[in-house]
């Protein structure tokens, strides 16, 4: 493949293609609110929540993508009663349902016989071996998901930054904050064909992160995040392509460089 138009010749390099435009605007959107609540840990966990789900699909007989969206919203919401229900802090409440939902998984994968390639599929992401389901499932649960969280921006944000006054000001918190938790686990899980369970957590943090080093609103903020994703999608499949190297690292790679250019960038201005 020499050139660009070679490249997308390809339906399953279209379809890549598409899945990372997709992906590429979606979970740096959604981990804007990540990173500004500083909830990194809590998107590892549900990311790995959802390695229990697929074991439990896969031992059942199921719809692996539907066993892993189950169970990833089942441990958010669980997350989300416990920091509610009791005096530990939030980062104990994750931890607990991090080390539950591993130690789940590796109990059910051991009880199954035999290798399941789909499984480590899942691990590790392969974007090239998406179908137009997937890509299908990947744009209605982005439009859905970036559609919410712009309609409820306002207290979405106002709860972000002031928890306290946002309820004083009668917004309704635990209502706001069970609808991210629920955003964050669906986008999640629909990511983790692509990028996989063990990387996905990057492309949410890491272009949101790239872009809190040059932004001065919130509106750059949410802007540069997206197109940090956007060249880090397309750059790292591309790079993956040519280079035959496994496409969800190489674009978290892509993106981890970016960051760092970011960081040089701020340090100018400095």
């Amino acid at each position: 493949m020499n050139t660009i138009s070679e490249f997308l010749a390809y339906p399953f390099i279209q379809r890549a293609f598409v899945a990372s435009l997709i992906v590429g605007v979606l979970c740096p959107f959604v981990g804007n609110f990540v990173v500004l609540r500083r909830m990194s840990f809590f998107s590892d966990a549900i990311s790995h929540s959802a390695f229990a789900g697929i074991a439990v699909g896969a031992l059942l007989g199921i719809d692996l993508s539907v066993s892993s969206v189950v169970v990833a919203i089942l441990i958010s919401m669980l997350i989300a009663v416990l920091s509610e229900k009791t005096t530990l802090s939030h980062d104990t409440v994750i931890g607990i349902a991090f080390s539950g939902s591993i130690a789940s998984g590796m109990l059910v994968m051991g009880m199954m016989k035999g290798y399941r390639a789909d499984i480590f599929t899942y691990l590790f992401g392969d974007i090239l071996a998406i179908t137009n389901t997937d890509l299908l499932l990947l744009f209605v649960i982005g439009v859905l998901c970036i559609s919410a969280l712009l309609f409820f921006s306002k207290p979405f944000l106002q709860i972000t930054f002031n928890r306290d006054l946002a309820q004083v000001e009668g917004i309704n918190v635990r209502l706001f904050e069970y609808l991210l938790f629920f955003i964050i686990a669906i986008v999640v899980t629909v990511s983790l064909k692509i990028i996989g369970i063990i990387l996905v957590t990057s492309l949410l943090v890491v272009p949101a992160a790239a872009a809190k080093n040059l932004a001065l609103s919130m509106r750059r903020l949410f802007a540069l995040s997206c197109i940090f994703g956007l060249v880090s999608g397309i750059t790292g499949l591309m790079l993956s392509v040519y280079l035959n190297t496994p496409s969800g690292p190489t674009i978290v790679l892509v993106s981890v460089g970016i960051f760092f250019l970011t960081m040089l960038k701020r340090e100018r201005w400095n």
